[in-house]
């Protein structure tokens, strides 16, 4: 299984330039480990996305799973039969939805099911109407399969971020999700999303904090839509933890990342105490990622 091993990231570039003698950047991990747990829910609204969750949870994912398999398939070329079948999960999905009166959760439902919607209505009847034997030229603006391509893409993106919505609401869902499609997810999505993460070193190695920091942040995102994809047990336990590992390292320090300025500002005794700090965090980051690898890597080795 591939694994995001490109880090010696932010925490590396920062440190290497602070301690030169232009100190670009610095870092200050703000821990907080005397900070007081957040209350318990008890309002009614919160009860009742409870009771939303436990439904959505429960069912979408079930629901979904002739879709995965239609988008898994690329031999058949019945794309009638295709567009039948997606309107039936559509169809599916509206009867939870319909049951879902949290207004957030059912909005992320509406979304999910308009990109379906969407996706149904145009590429499956797109992808019928293009002739047989047509040759798609790629400097054609108007070449059939590459605006098909762009729409697909459009409408998988919205069916993305409506799933993330969903999961950052209620969490993971039950599914028929094997081990094979989920080690799939962990193969691909999730490790280019840790990859564009640990890139974001480039960013502050050349002193760009607000760079680096964006870039981490998108990164961030993208693993939570990649960890929004699983369902599986084993594979999900494990990549949630090395999520945990990677949103606490990204607010205990890259959130806080110095500019030259600021870098330049400090006393050398707390600008060493500040990158000893960083070195630390970023050793537990590493850790707890190196060990998440393995272990994912290890239960994908038994699934193929």
């Amino acid at each position: 299984m591939r694994t995001a091993m490109r880090r010696g990231g932010i925490v590396a570039a920062a440190i290497a330039l602070t301690m030169g003698a232009a100190g670009c950047t610095a870092l200050i991990p703000s821990f907080t480990d005397d900070a007081a747990p957040a209350p318990a829910p008890t309002s009614q609204a919160e009860q009742s996305l409870d009771g939303a969750c436990e439904t959505v949870n429960a069912e979408w994912g079930f629901a979904l799973d002739p879709w995965v398999a239609l988008e898994a398939d690329t031999e058949s070329k019945d794309f009638e039969r295709k567009r039948t079948e997606h309107q039936a999960v559509i169809s599916t999905l509206q009867d939870i939805a319909e049951r879902v009166d949290v207004p957030e959760l059912h909005d992320a439902l509406d979304a999910s099911i308009a990109a379906h919607q969407q996706y149904a209505d145009t590429i499956w009847t797109g992808l019928a109407d293009i002739p047989e034997g047509y040759v798609a030229n790629p400097d054609d603006p108007a070449n059939l399969v590459l605006i098909l391509g762009k729409q697909k893409s459009a409408f998988e993106q919205q069916m993305s971020d409506a799933d993330v919505r969903r999961y950052e609401l209620c969490g993971v869902m039950q599914s028929g999700q094997t081990a094979a499609q989920a080690c799939e997810v962990a193969n691909g999505d999730w490790v280019d999303a840790g990859l564009v993460f640990s890139g974001a070193s480039n960013a502050a190695a050349r002193g760009d904090v607000a760079a680096a920091q964006l870039q981490a942040a998108d990164g961030l995102a993208q693993l939570t839509a990649a960890l929004a994809q699983v369902t599986d047990p084993e594979a999900y336990a494990e990549m949630a933890r090395m999520y945990d590992a990677y949103e606490t390292y990204y607010e205990d320090v890259v959130t806080t990342l110095l500019t030259e300025e600021q870098a330049l500002q400090l006393p050398a005794d707390e600008l060493d105490a500040y990158i000893a700090e960083a070195d630390a965090a970023f050793t537990v980051w590493d850790e707890a990622l190196t060990a998440g690898e393995e272990r994912l890597s290890t239960y994908c080795a038994g699934q193929e």
